[in-house]
């Protein structure tokens, strides 16, 4: 006969033994789940890698200068463009809406004020004009050396004069900057 203490015993290792295998096989397929996010990542760094290579192509100073230079017609500002905030209106002028409208009048109303819109003339904006060849700062001095077109190290060396100037760095420093 089979003493009860061995039956519980019997039936608690058959019970641990398909526990025990239940959790093997989970902490398998988590294993493998972790494999491939792990992958993933790999997969997603090296393309961070190559946008960022790309980006830093995509934003080279001299491409994005011809870029502009060839599709955007964009002027140097002048000081004729700047005014104070103080000159903007705050509002059109506007015809007032009376105090005793109904809404029933209101699509009359907004059909008058559309047309009180379009009937003002638009401004028309300037003709852009050709950008300026050479920019000299009112502290450099032109000589016939430095004149606009004489020769390619002319004009290196008004740029470098207005760099220096801007920077306000010595003008002499043999044309490096020292790292």
């Amino acid at each position: 006969m089979i003493r009860p203490a061995t039956l519980i015993l019997f039936v608690l290792s058959i019970v641990s033994g398909g526990v025990l295998f239940g959790v093997a096989f989970e902490v398998s397929a988590i294993e493998e789940r972790l494999y491939v996010l792990n992958q993933e990542i790999s997969g997603d760094r090296d393309a961070i890698h190559v946008l960022r290579a790309e980006w830093s192509y995509l934003n080279q100073p001299e491409r994005l200068e011809g870029l502009s230079q060839r599709y955007l017609e964009l002027q140097p500002l002048e000081g004729g463009q700047l005014v104070v905030i103080a000159a903007v209106p705050a509002q059109p002028d506007l015809p007032p809406m009376p105090e005793d409208a109904t809404p029933a009048e209101a699509p009359a109303l907004e059909a008058q004020l559309a047309g009180t819109l379009a009937a003002r003339p638009k401004a028309k904006p300037a003709a852009p004009r050709p950008p300026a060849r050479h920019v000299f700062l009112a502290s450099q001095k032109v000589s016939p050396e430095t004149a606009p077109g004489n020769s390619a190290a002319a004009d290196k060396a008004a740029l470098d004069a207005a760099l220096h100037a801007i920077l306000g760095t010595p003008a002499g420093n043999g044309g490096g900057a020292q790292r």
